[in-house]
């Protein structure tokens, strides 16, 4: 027999309605789950172990619920959670995530070794450079290395210069003479997740015992130096890492204002300031020496005058050096002859303004040529 057309209008019915029902499960997504450990290698028996989980999460934004098995029938429940092994092996932990629809896991082993293993220990060699002017730097445990570009062609006006830093984790060592190291691996920026797991922790830049870090530009860095032995405990040690520069131009003429413009040369250099990742300058310093008179000074004309005027990376100018009379234009080690500013830029500067390119003009608001004697830029982080 045949349905009728009521019955067969029931079907529709609750068709389109099951249909509403599953397009509305079918919406809600699945969690993310991510588990981080630590001590992320391995551990002895007693040692405290952190477990954690907020980097799991939920496209709807629905709670959350996190279970975890530490592979030693104890379990534990919450985002972040810690747990003590009372026996050496491998175990294996599960993290479950769950919202009202789904449920996703994950599995990580952790090697529980005897409560009296020997431990290794990472050590980053210090180091520090002589300025550019042969002066002896400061105390400290931290690299400092300089960039040093004397004989800058006035044509060349860019401070892009780059160095090598070599870092060097030969004074680790592992825990006794039963044990060796097996890995040397080098985070060159603490601050910065460089493969974007979203742990800062993890970051393999570079790997070996003595490495070359190349193409580094002036800056302030925190690196870490993680080692591995063959049990496979880590131990890690942390440096601060500064790279100063200091370029030199020397004996170039700036042409005379002759069509009521002043000349300016520009020079652009980098600054580095950011609170939140410690990459923070203490000074630039910008020295100018040029003469009163040049040699080839015709009789009537006036004094030379120039002046330097910075700006931030949107160009607005953050301070210039018009303030300074003919008499207080002797900086530095400056001859009778001469005259010489240095105009210096600290963190009160960088707070306020932007990181980035900087520039600074050279100007001359004069008629006449001027020679400039020296003209330095100096980046100072350390």
């Amino acid at each position: 027999m045949r349905p009728s057309f009521a019955v067969f209008g029931l079907f529709l019915f609750f068709g389109a309605a099951m249909s509403g029902c599953l397009d509305s499960v079918s919406s809600n997504s699945k969690p993310s789950v991510q588990m981080s450990i630590s001590p992320s290698g391995t551990v002895k028996v007693g040692d405290s172990v952190s477990f954690d989980a907020t980097g799991s999460s939920d496209p709807n934004g629905d709670p959350l619920d996190f279970d975890w098995d530490f592979g030693d029938d104890q379990t534990a429940q919450g985002q972040t959670v810690t747990h003590v092994y009372n026996s050496q092996g491998t175990f294996t932990v599960e993290l479950c995530v769950s919202d009202s629809d789904y449920e996703v896991c994950e599995e990580r082993s952790v090697v529980v070794a005897s409560a009296d293993a020997a431990l290794p220990s990472a050590s980053i060699a210090s180091y520090k450079d002589d300025d550019c002017t042969g002066e002896s730097p400061s105390a400290g445990t931290h690299l400092l290395a300089w960039i040093c570009e004397e004989e800058m062609d006035s044509a060349d006006t860019v401070v892009d210069a780059t160095t090598t830093v070599q870092l060097d984790g030969s004074e680790s060592t592992a825990g006794d003479a039963s044990t060796y190291l097996t890995k040397h691996v080098w985070d060159l920026n603490t601050n910065i997740d460089s493969d974007g797991d979203g742990d800062l922790d993890n970051d393999a830049d570079l790997e070996g015992e003595n490495v070359e870090w190349t193409n580094v530009v002036p800056g302030e860095y925190e690196i870490r130096l993680t080692v591995t032995d063959n049990q496979g405990f880590t131990a890690s040690d942390e440096m601060d890492v500064y790279v100063n520069y200091r370029g030199a131009w020397a004996e170039f003429t700036i042409d005379g204002n002759t069509s009521n413009n002043a000349v300016e040369v520009t020079f652009d250099y980098p600054v580095g300031y950011d609170q939140d990742t410690g990459n923070t300058m203490r000074y630039v310093k910008i020295q100018l020496t040029y003469p009163i008179k040049d040699d080839d000074w015709l009789i009537g004309e006036g004094d030379n005058r120039l002046d330097i005027y910075a700006y931030n990376e949107t160009e607005e100018e953050v301070a210039n050096s018009t303030y300074l009379g003919d008499d207080d234009r002797t900086a530095g080690d400056c001859s009778d002859d001469d005259r010489c500013i240095e105009l210096r830029l600290g963190p009160q500067h960088f707070r306020n303004h932007l990181e980035g390119d900087w520039t600074v003009d050279l100007v001359n608001e004069n008629l006449f040529d001027s020679t400039v004697k020296a003209f330095v830029i100096i980046l100072e982080y350390k």
